[in-house]
């Protein structure tokens, strides 16, 4: 029966030991010959409290890591719970208590956004199950507790990230921010316009927004937005939010540059038919163009399959599966003995090998931040 190995290439295995003395690289398994046969034990269960893009993910994993043998002999199954694309509190303490109170389920991936995955990590810390947040950045998820990892940095490194970009311009726009008024947008904010400010760029527009809004309030949230004639645009918030104002945007201001964040990325990108979206930037959490890793494989699969791009929560859930496996692998079925080894993964353990990179943990279970730009529409051209 196959172990989890690396058999994404040679290139990937050449990654198991650091040339430089560092933490080695576990490269996990994704064997895709059949070994049915040697899964025939109770199944290890994973939650997954993901939208459309996490799932498939998720899944692509579950099933190349089954069709390697599984783990230690027993298949991979997760139990997808409703509720995955919502903001609110109640939803995501309800799900995460359905997930935690059944004793099949060993960790879980999600939740979709920072603020589900904040409401939610008390309820898993309670209950001693390990919560893989694949997105969650807000500032404060640092402090959910020891069962709740992330495999993102912080937004603080987010917002200076954009605050460098701006910053380092010459000469620098007359910048506008609009951020969602929740606990992605507002931690995020207050990061980026500090940045701004200490670089001597105090924005032209800073303003809050309300996602589900009216027409009209969208419609006064633009003209006001207009009133003071940026160069760039900062959007702190979701693609599906900044869709209806796309036209009204380009009516008013036709040479505004547009700046997204990470949480742009998803459904609204991805299904833009109309291409209304082409020419936003937005933060990609990982490094697209990594050479020579899983991640080629992974894309290739979705290119194979007519998926197009995965986006950064599919190939992020992707990799929590995957590590959630590996512990499992290391010290079996057991939800404490499982935090105890993902805490330590890239200091006492070896990093972890995914298709976003190398899998490794600080002590207030954040991933150290890295972060590229990508224009929407720059594969088409």
């Amino acid at each position: 029966m196959p172990s989890l190995v690396d058999v994404w290439g040679a290139g990937a295995r050449r990654r198991s030991a650091s040339p430089s003395g560092g933490p080695r690289l576990v490269a996990v398994a994704l064997v895709l010959a059949s070994a049915s046969g040697c899964v025939s034990k109770s199944p290890v269960t994973f939650g997954v409290v993901l939208d459309s893009d996490g799932v498939r993910g998720a899944t692509v994993a579950m099933e190349q890591i089954n069709a390697a043998g599984g783990v230690n002999g027993r298949r991979i199954v997760l139990r997808n719970v409703g509720g995955a694309t919502t903001n609110k509190a109640r939803v995501a303490l309800e799900t995460a208590e359905t997930l935690a109170r059944d004793p099949a389920v060993l960790g879980v991936v999600g939740h979709t956004n920072s603020a589900t995955s904040l409401a939610a990590s008390q309820v898993y810390n309670m209950n001693r199950v390990v919560q893989i947040a694949p997105t969650s950045s807000t500032p404060i998820y640092s402090a959910a507790g020891p069962y709740s990892f992330r495999l993102v940095g912080s937004d603080i490194h987010q917002g200076l990230f954009l605050a460098n970009e701006v910053l380092t311009r010459h000469p620098r726009p007359r910048t506008a921010v609009l951020f969602v008024n929740d606990d992605y947008g507002r931690p995020l904010r207050d990061v980026l316009v500090e940045r701004l400010q200490q670089g001597g760029l105090t924005p032209v527009h800073d303003a809050p927004f309300f996602e589900g809004a009216s027409d009209a309030t969208r419609a006064e949230m633009v003209a006001a937005l207009a009133r003071s004639r940026p160069d760039l645009l900062l959007w702190i918030g979701r693609s599906y939010e900044y869709l209806p104002l796309v036209r009204m945007i380009h009516s008013r201001l036709p040479k505004i540059e547009v700046i997204a964040s990470d949480g742009f990325s998803g459904g609204g990108v991805t299904n833009d038919t109309l291409h209304l979206l082409d020419g936003v930037s937005y933060v990609r959490l990982l490094s697209v163009q990594l050479p020579d890793s899983a991640l080629g494989a992974l894309r290739e699969r979705y290119r194979i399959n007519g998926w197009g791009e995965p986006t950064d929560q599919a190939i992020l859930s992707y990799d929590a599966v995957l590590l959630l496996s590996e512990a499992v692998r290391a010290v079996g079925p057991s939800r404490e003995e499982i935090r105890e080894w993902v805490s330590k993964v890239g200091r006492e353990h070896p990093a972890v090998l995914g298709a976003s990179g190398p899998i490794a943990f600080t002590a207030e279970g954040d991933r150290e931040a890295s972060y590229s730009l990508e224009m929407i529409g720059w594969r088409r051209r």
